[in-house]
């Protein structure tokens, strides 16, 4: 969900809110207007303008009304802000008929002189901070930040110098912007009794005074507010004066004279985000519950959720591996028996798999000697038995045995006997072929040594 900045202007018995969104790298903006009679009544209609309760994310900034600040523009040798911030009461209680007990101060920035720094601070009565968050009851739709006009407007006014005209219906404010700053500001208050001549004639001289002060004419305006009328539009206009469209390049013309002042609080926000250079009356005990701590109970439901999926998911695993190492075990005690069953006398375990392996590879050798499932060397020595005959004098001195063949060296009385023994051995259906590949007289001349080579019928059987 994209971040949305939402600028209030509340005045007399009118809500108005403008509600800025960046998407696809333009600013969409919706604009409302409702009336109320109470706090409650405001309340519920600026939830109504949002569309139900703010979301995570929502930046909402409202401001006060000029005449009930103090401004002051201070100069200090330094410019760290812990240090402005602590000498700001001491300078403010010598240059104010008031006491700063029961008041709050703010400041922008400070900015650098030729041998000190500057720093605009304004003085506002906590009343006036707590009466407006009365149209604020529920904590979710709490400004995050109280400005106060003319300031609140001038970051959404961009680097232009000019006059800036905000006429509300119970005040009208002449500012100087000049130089990134409100070089200066005029306030008439209670206008609800006066006419547009006389109004225009405030205007028309605090102008004046304004431009004097700065040595220069011919400024272009901005006007807006809801005080702003078409006669008085009208006389402005008769000055041949540039008469600008605020944050026009944003804006163009969707946003008229009344709405401006919320349409410009909110982009102020926008642009005024991340730099922190706004003044901010939610101090103290008035200040602004973080959005975390406006969600803490659902945070801390879902904390809650999030904890108890971990933990099952956690206890599953554990019970899982828990059943796993049981079944090892197991598994393991079976092979342990199995293993004392094939090789009782055994007691050194080594690697029980690999233990019965080798066992299994020597009795399937001992098998084959005995000639189960195949050529067996004692079937060959009972063949060899079965074909020679018994009058045949025939010593044999050693038998090779392998899966394909058979050697057999030994002596006869003579070659006679040992052709003789290679043809009987033929008719054989151990053997598909007979060959004598040695055969020798003996040192002594009385015995024939031989060897023979005996290759197994495949398609034979014991």
């Amino acid at each position: 969900m994209s971040k949305r900045f939402i600028g209030i202007d509340l005045e007399g018995t009118d809500v108005r809110v403008a509600v800025l969104t960046a998407v696809a790298g333009k600013i969409d903006i919706e604009l409302g207007k409702r009336s109320y009679d109470t706090p409650d009544a405001a309340a519920s209609a600026i939830e109504a303008i949002v569309g139900g309760k703010l979301a995570l994310g929502d930046r909402l900034v409202t401001a006060l009304p000029c005449r009930v600040g103090l401004f002051r523009r201070l100069h200090f040798p330094f410019r760290e802000k812990n240090k402005i911030e602590a000498a700001l009461p001491l300078e403010l209680n010598s240059q104010l008929p008031i006491s700063l007990e029961e008041h709050l101060i703010s400041f922008l920035p400070p900015r650098a002189g030729e041998n000190d720094y500057e720093v605009d601070a304004v003085v506002v009565n906590k009343r006036e901070v707590g009466e407006l968050l009365t149209y604020f009851p529920n904590p979710e739709q709490n400004p995050r930040r109280i400005d106060l006009f003319p300031f609140a407007l001038l970051p959404a006014l961009g680097e232009q110098d000019g006059i800036l005209i905000y006429c509300r219906r119970l005040e009208v404010v002449v500012s100087l912007v000049y130089d990134g700053m409100i070089k200066d500001y005029r306030l008439l208050p209670g206008t609800s009794e006066l006419n547009e001549e006389e109004i225009f004639d405030f205007i028309a001289n605090q102008v004046s005074q304004l431009e004097s002060a700065v040595g220069y004419e011919e400024f272009p305006l901005w006007i807006m507010g809801a005080g702003v009328t078409e006669e008085l539009l009208v006389m402005l206009n008769k000055t041949d004066r540039t008469i600008l469209t605020p944050a026009e390049d944003v804006f163009g013309a969707r946003v008229d004279d009344e709405m401006a002042p919320a349409a410009l609080l909110a982009l102020a926000e926008m642009r005024g985000a991340k730099k922190s250079v706004q003044l901010n009356f939610r101090q103290g005990e008035f200040s602004a519950r973080g959005q975390l701590e406006v969600f803490r109970s659902k945070l801390v439901a879902v904390a809650l959720l999030l904890f108890l999926v971990v933990v099952g998911g956690a206890l599953t695993i554990h019970l899982g591996f828990l059943q796993k190492t049981r079944e090892e075990q197991q598994l393991k005690q079976q092979m342990r028996d199995a293993f004392f069953q094939v090789m009782p006398a055994n007691t050194t375990i080594v690697d029980v798999p690999l233990q019965l392996e080798s066992q299994l590879r020597t009795l399937q050798e001992q098998v084959q000697l005995f000639g189960l499932g195949g050529h067996g060397a004692a079937t060959v020595l009972q063949g060899l038995s079965s074909s020679i005959d018994r009058d045949i004098r025939v010593d044999f001195q050693e038998l090779r045995y392998n899966k394909d063949e058979v050697r057999l060296s030994g002596n006869a009385d003579s070659f006679e006997s040992v052709d003789h023994i290679a043809e009987k051995l033929k008719k054989n259906y151990l053997f598909n072929h007979v060959e004598i590949v040695g055969a020798k007289l003996a040192a002594d001349n009385s015995q024939v040594d031989f060897e023979l080579q005996l290759k197994f019928n495949k398609g034979g059987g014991s």
